[in-house]
């Protein structure tokens, strides 16, 4: 990627609030610390940090930012800084300093300052008349953030963006999502600052305000850039951040912002959204902070953990959540003895049964990780969950290699081997002596070439450890498409029979060819025979092709290209 061709490999929509960026002054300094090597601040819903390395042609050898985007790899900030560098020769050139003013109105500042008050207000009051996010702007950034009836003003805020970007049918469409958050993006700056001021009941307020009106917006717009969801995460870590500070919060808060949080959780348009009530159920939680209020949120739990729609798997995930919660806070808070047997309560939870054999396997009682294993395995086999029982057979199979159960260890190694666990292999020839284990060999790759499909990876490997090229080249000679992968391992001890393959590889490959890509691909297992030795096969294959498909212009260009025919 170089400066000069960002729009190829960034997304347009991230360019975009990239740009945004830089109009509304928010890169504050670039400064490069070594030659060619930048460090930006860039504010967003906090003050980021960007690094960016160049070349002397402008090409990008790493960025990095240290906000919590992980949708791709380039953020708005990095856009952001990347879109300010092409744009400014002199941060690659001659300065080492280069300090971003924080507006880029200079011209417009001094005119503004040149005003008295009256006249600032009354220019103010007339661009507000004229559009009502304008409005919406300025009351937001003069308000108090903790102050009151705000929320109503933030709302209009947020959703006089969400109307200047929809259709007339109300409806947001992917490129216009980067302008109809903006609102909020603005409020949760809001958030911020009432949470530095210590107003954690503002603070938590003002982020269920964004959390809302993100959630409502989904609804009409196309998300497929992440943008609203990743709003919405910024809202509920904001929200974990402060009750997870529960010790700093004025006791007298704590249930005010209890009922906030559980009030929030009740709200149907989270409906169908169980992650979003699970966070909002935690984050009360950590604010549950008396036996009364405890006791209230468990009936609550409860009760949603009950009302929940959806397939049972969803069921029974919000329930495995809520009483993961239960767990942990009894860890905290209820003593060991106690959540210990709240633990063991719950091995109907695939998460609590995990939990209490990795505690087994951790205190050495081996027969009881087994036992624990077992019944995890006859329980979701019955429930039709193939993954868990292999989970619990995983578990079983270290629990008779620590306790030394050989006989054990051997016949569910090779159960677990036949169903794609590699791992298992070598510890299960570990246990036999050179002489014992050709035959357990011979019979396992047997075993393994009969189930074939997804299990091929797994008996290649095994063939690959063991030098094995006889049954290499038996089970490329059934899957001639794979000799691409494996004639380097063949091609010393098979030469002839690798010049084959290939040979009728390539006039498959060849026969099913009908575009120019196609025949691109052919002509490049060409070069790979003649890689593997087998020039004088290649030059044949090439102009028999030439000969045999002499209408296919385009495959006649490709052949030409390998220099063989004519």
């Amino acid at each position: 990627m170089k400066l000069s061709n960002l729009n190829n490999f960034i997304d347009p929509v991230i360019l975009e609030r990239g740009q945004e960026y830089i109009f509304g002054g928010h890169v504050l300094s670039i400064e490069e610390t070594g030659d060619l090597v930048f460090r930006a601040e860039v504010q967003g819903s906090e003050r980021y940090e960007v690094y960016v390395e160049l070349t002397n042609d402008g090409t990008v050898l790493s960025t990095e930012c240290d906000c919590p985007y992980d949708y791709g790899p380039v953020c708005k900030h990095q856009a952001a800084v990347l879109l300010r560098l092409r744009d400014d020769k002199a941060g690659l050139a001659t300065s080492k300093k280069s300090e971003l003013p924080m507006s880029q109105h200079k011209n417009l500042r001094k005119l503004l300052e040149a005003e008295n008050k009256k006249s600032l207000i009354d220019i103010i009051l007339s661009l507000a008349s004229d559009d009502e996010s304008v409005e919406q702007r300025i009351k937001c950034k003069v308000s108090r953030a903790g102050g009151k009836n705000v929320l109503g003003e933030y709302r209009k805020l947020i959703r006089s963006h969400m109307k200047s970007y929809a259709d007339k049918h109300g409806f947001i469409s992917w490129r216009n999502v980067t302008g109809a958050v903006k609102g909020a993006e603005l409020v949760a700056e809001k958030a911020r600052e009432a949470a530095e001021n210590t107003d954690w009941i503002g603070a938590v307020r003002i982020n269920l305000c964004i959390l809302e009106e993100m959630v409502d917006m989904v609804q009409m717009a196309d998300d497929s850039g992440g943008i609203v969801g990743f709003i919405i995460d910024e809202s509920l870590e904001r929200i974990h951040e402060l009750t997870s500070a529960s010790e700093f919060i004025p006791q007298a808060d704590h249930k005010t912002l209890f009922h906030l949080l559980l009030e929030e959780s009740k709200q149907s348009r989270f409906d169908g959204w169980p992650d979003f009530q699970l966070a909002l159920l935690g984050h009360a939680s950590n604010v549950a902070t008396n036996s009364d209020l405890r006791k209230e949120w468990d009936e609550h739990a409860s009760r949603m953990s009950k009302e929940q729609k959806g397939s049972s798997w969803d069921k029974n995930y919000f329930a495995e959540q809520i009483a993961l919660m239960r767990y942990r806070h009894m860890q905290e808070n209820a003593g060991e003895k106690r959540a210990s047997e709240y633990l063991y309560d719950q091995l109907h939870f695939s998460e609590f049964r995990e939990m209490a054999i990795q505690h087994a396997l951790n205190s050495g009682n081996f027969t009881e990780v087994i036992q624990l294993a077992e019944a995890g395995e006859k329980s979701d086999e019955a429930k039709g969950l193939p993954g868990l029982v292999k989970q619990w057979k995983k578990y079983r199979f270290e629990a008779y290699q620590r306790s030394g159960q050989i006989e054990q260890l051997r016949e569910l190694g090779e159960e677990l081997v036949l169903d794609g666990e590699y791992p298992c292999y070598q510890k299960i020839k570990d246990t036999y002596s050179p002489v014992d284990w050709p035959p357990v060999y011979k019979k396992l790759m047997q075993s393994l070439a009969k189930k074939g499909g997804w299990n091929d990876d797994v008996y290649t490997r095994i063939l690959l450890e063991e030098h094995d090229t006889e049954l290499l080249l038996e089970y490329v000679a059934k899957r001639p498409d794979r000799i691409e992968e494996y004639y380097p391992y063949l091609m010393e001890q098979f030469p002839e029979q690798v010049k084959e393959l290939f040979g009728a590889f390539i006039a498959a490959k060849a026969e099913q060819a009908s575009n120019r890509k196609q025949y691109w691909n052919v002509c490049r297992i060409i070069r790979l025979l003649e890689k593997a030795g087998g020039k004088v096969e290649a030059v044949e294959i090439a102009n028999t092709l030439l000969g045999k498909y002499p209408n296919r212009s385009a495959f006649k260009d490709e052949l030409m290209k390998l220099h063989y025919g004519g």
